[in-house]
């Protein structure tokens, strides 16, 4: 068997998911309503139930759909949500990671590029809360050596719905 060398977009395309079109109403359906059942998915699509759910079982199972319930933060009694960008020593990203990952205020953490190596969302109480974490506990992780807090003063909006993607378009409930 001859060897094949793989271009750039040839090992991207293999990476990418192949959903086909009733893959992606089922997925696009889902994130609209994670509550919908699979029997008022399938009369809406024209198939049967044992199809959505085979498929639903599938996408969960591939890791492409999560089915959470997510709760406003504001109306569980914090009353203040603030994003940090995290500049780390090199060589010290994982350590920080990992100590910062276990932090109950923390619901979001991802390494990213450009002027920050990480992004963190926290929940907190309150303005006290706040200053306790950023005088005393973020300061005491080791490898830190920056971090430009910011806070969110107003959602306008939050979507949990991605497009769904295959090969060059969008999917939406019409295709």
């Amino acid at each position: 068997m001859p060897f094949v060398r793989r271009t750039s977009a040839s090992r991207l395309q293999a990476s990418r998911p192949l959903l086909d079109a009733m893959d992606n109403k089922i997925l696009n359906m889902l994130q609209l309503n994670g509550r919908a059942s699979y029997r008022e998915i399938a009369r809406e699509l024209g198939v049967s139930e044992g199809t959505v759910r085979s498929r639903a079982n599938r996408l969960q199972r591939e890791g492409i759909l999560t089915i959470a319930a997510i709760a406003d933060p504001f109306k569980l009694g914090y009353s203040v949500m603030v994003f940090i960008l995290i500049k780390v020593q090199v060589g010290k990203r994982q350590s920080v990671i990992d100590e910062l990952t276990p932090w109950e205020e923390i619901t979001y953490i991802s390494s990213c590029t450009g002027r920050a190596d990480l992004y963190v969302q926290l929940v907190c109480r309150d303005h006290d809360h706040l200053w306790q974490i950023l005088t005393d506990r973020l300061p005491a992780v080791d490898g830190i050596t920056d971090a430009e807090t910011f806070q969110e003063i107003k959602m306008h909006k939050v979507s949990y719905v991605y497009p769904t993607f295959n090969g060059g378009g969008t999917v939406g409930l019409q295709a």
